[in-house]
């Protein structure tokens, strides 16, 4: 455990105020291909276990699901990006759905508050190509947590959230809006939402995508790179995205930008302390450009190489696709890419493995605690129409998967290394919302039926055979 003294941004009787516990109680209806493991706890599952309890599971034994957190408010319907600072001891999550980042504490497992006052998630703010400041986009996106307590978080048109974890409360709105996509009047915000976002703790940098820019000025006709959120040409040409550099120290100024010429798209930065640099991962255009992984100077703001995924060589499948990416041990680099999680050398962006036991997913995670990597992705040993999204685990160190674990919806696994524990998104539609579809989730499973919720995955603690042992 880490030492007493730790930053600690809440009031403690804020917490005790809001704090929801996890759910403990037993899986009503179990679904055949929902793997929960109670035999570690002796019965019914308690995820707010005390620390001695934690402390003794072997981070060589399978992971189960074993409880789910729900939030008040809105459904989670719409979310993106989960995050998890070891510093605050706090999970994250951008929760579109109810317009702001939840805050879950990842050692008890419990609801603590929301910094709320971000865009919004579809249906009720469109994608992109909204032209007005409420509907150019949704958010938030990417979030991530900087050492002096301040929540960074990509909202909707444009906009980077400063918030202040002691008062949940954004402190600072920076615009990543360019004038080649951003007309500067109420109807001509094309420039849609800052997405993911990397921080480089050294320089005290912030990096956000911008993946989806449009022109002010109207398509004239169909086709080509006349599209927006409903495929017709009514907002302007697709522009090459851009990515921006924001000073995390007040008053935030923007540092500058980077622009991605003929790339499909922008998707996570992310920071690597043995080589100084960002990395930000490049989705192609087919037929056009291929997925990349640019290698970012921070201080020069420039790409000083870029590894080349060739996906059909790779995979055997052709793509130029890619999204999450998160870095291991002896500089293994695990990017979501081509439908698959593949690991790379760091340094070289030689391809050491591609694992195809479970897809590639979004959002990846490395817990240096187990030292395994986390995804959340199409299973191919479940046949459809059984639910096939599951929880994979990869040993960062070997490059091997070790299991998947069925969860049902799930998406964006982040672990907290303390307790080894992981956390992933579990976010149902619309017409589960309402009562029109049925809730098959992991939340329906342990009671909360209709709200989605916060998977937790633990390790069992019982000796078993583990593939890399």
């Amino acid at each position: 455990m880490k030492p007493v003294a730790r930053f600690f941004p809440f009031p403690l009787s804020f917490v005790a105020a809001l704090s929801l516990s996890c759910d403990v109680q037993q899986p009503s209806a179990p679904a055949p291909t929902l793997s929960l493991d109670k035999s570690a706890a002796g019965g019914n599952r308690d995820c707010a276990a005390g620390p001695g309890e934690r402390d003794a599971r072997r981070v060589n034994t399978p992971l189960a699901l074993t409880c789910v957190i729900t939030v008040p408010g809105n459904p989670i319907a719409s979310s993106d990006i989960a995050w998890v600072d070891r510093t605050t001891e706090r999970y994250y999550v951008a929760d579109r759905s109810n317009s702001g980042v939840d805050i879950i504490d990842a050692e008890h497992d419990a609801y603590v508050g929301r910094v709320g006052g971000m865009a919004g998630g579809f249906p009720t703010t469109p994608t992109t190509g909204g032209g007005t400041a409420t509907s150019n986009g949704a958010g938030p996106n990417g979030v991530v947590v900087t050492p002096n307590g301040h929540l960074w978080a990509g909202d909707g048109n444009s906009t980077v959230q400063v918030a202040d974890l002691g008062q949940l409360k954004i402190i600072k709105s920076v615009s990543t809006a360019i004038t080649a996509c951003d007309g500067g009047t109420a109807t001509t915000h094309y420039c849609g939402r800052a997405d993911e976002i990397g921080y480089d703790p050294e320089d005290h940098i912030i990096l956000i995508a911008n993946p989806s820019p449009l022109s002010p000025t109207k398509c004239s006709a169909t086709g080509a790179n006349c599209t927006n959120a409903a495929g017709v040409a009514a907002a302007g040409a697709a522009l090459d995205p851009y990515a921006t550099f924001i000073s995390a120290a007040p008053p935030y100024a923007v540092l500058g930008r980077l622009t991605f010429a003929g790339a499909g798209g922008l998707e996570q930065p992310l920071w690597d302390p043995e080589n100084h640099r960002l990395y930000l991962t490049v989705p192609g255009k087919t037929g056009v450009t291929p997925a990349s992984v640019a290698v970012i100077n921070p201080t020069t703001m420039m790409v000083e190489k870029a590894y080349t995924l060739d996906c059909l060589a790779l995979t055997g499948v052709a793509g130029v696709g890619t999204t999450g990416i998160a870095l291991g041990a002896s500089q293994h680099l695990l990017v979501s890419a081509c439908g698959f999680p593949i690991i790379l050398n760091a340094s070289t962006g030689a391809a050491i493995k591609v694992i195809k036991q479970v897809g590639g997913g979004d959002e990846v995670w490395y817990n240096p605690g187990d030292r395994r990597f986390y995804v959340t992705g199409v299973d191919p040993a479940v046949t459809p129409p059984a639910p096939a999204q599951s929880l994979g685990v990869i040993n960062a160190e070997t490059a091997t998967w070790l299991q998947n674990v069925t969860i049902v919806r799930g998406k964006n696994p982040a672990s907290f290394a303390e307790n080894n524990q992981t956390f992933a998104i579990v976010q149902i539609t619309a017409a589960i919302a309402a009562g029109t579809a049925t809730d098959s989730t992991a939340c329906a499973q342990f009671g909360s039926k209709r709200t989605g919720c916060i998977a937790v995955f633990t390790h069992t603690g019982r000796v078993e055979d583990d593939k890399d042992e």
